[in-house]
């Protein structure tokens, strides 16, 4: 049998908004210089540095967690877990 995701049992996490937020943060002020008539340059900046500041947060702030096989290990062993799983399948 196959397991489906529904759109219902996926969450956001705070990395999948940051990725979301940061073109916003370039075309609106993108957009605000086209339609008021400001210069685009200091506008692009201000968005610049607020996307900057999103990528310090998620990179730095509030990295990822370590839910990859790469640099975990099993308790019981110490290998890394997929070592321990090939070996369990094959015997």
């Amino acid at each position: 049998m196959v397991s489906r995701t529904t759109p219902t049992d996926v969450a956001l996490s705070r990395h999948d908004v940051a990725l979301g937020v940061i073109p916003v943060f370039l075309a609106l002020p993108a957009l605000a210089a086209v339609l008021s008539g400001l210069p685009v340059p200091p506008l692009l900046g201000a968005g610049a540095v607020a996307c900057a500041l999103v990528v310090a947060d998620v990179c730095f702030l509030h990295p990822p967690a370590g839910t990859g096989v790469v640099g975990r290990r099993d308790d019981a062993t110490g290998r890394p877990e997929e070592a321990t799983r090939r070996r369990r399948r094959t015997g």
